[in-house]
């Protein structure tokens, strides 16, 4: 089976473009640690300050939310975020 996990937290505005690079090297830390590289997405609109950001990973093992849990823990991101990560899990419906 398929599972794809998505991440989605806040970041205010006014740190958006201090954080983009620090994230580009997260992700590819999460790529080195993990082996799956992920997608980095953003919605069009900023609402009340903060523009809402996500990482998408696709056809991750049962453990890979476990791993990304442990490397945000070690990280020094959590500065540029307001509030706390959010992180879902999807199957592909085709293979159920």
């Amino acid at each position: 089976m398929s599972d794809h996990l998505y991440v989605y937290f806040r970041v205010p505005e006014t740190l958006a473009e201090e954080a983009l690079p620090h994230w580009h090297r997260w992700m590819e830390t999460v790529a080195e640690a993990g082996g799956i590289g992920g997608t980095l997405l953003r919605r069009p609109e900023t609402r009340n300050g903060m523009q809402t950001w996500m990482e998408a990973y696709a056809d991750v093992p049962p453990a890979f939310d476990i791993l990304l849990d442990g490397l945000w823990r070690q990280s020094s991101l959590q500065r540029f975020i307001s509030g706390e990560r959010q992180t879902e899990r999807f199957v592909d419906l085709d293979q159920l």
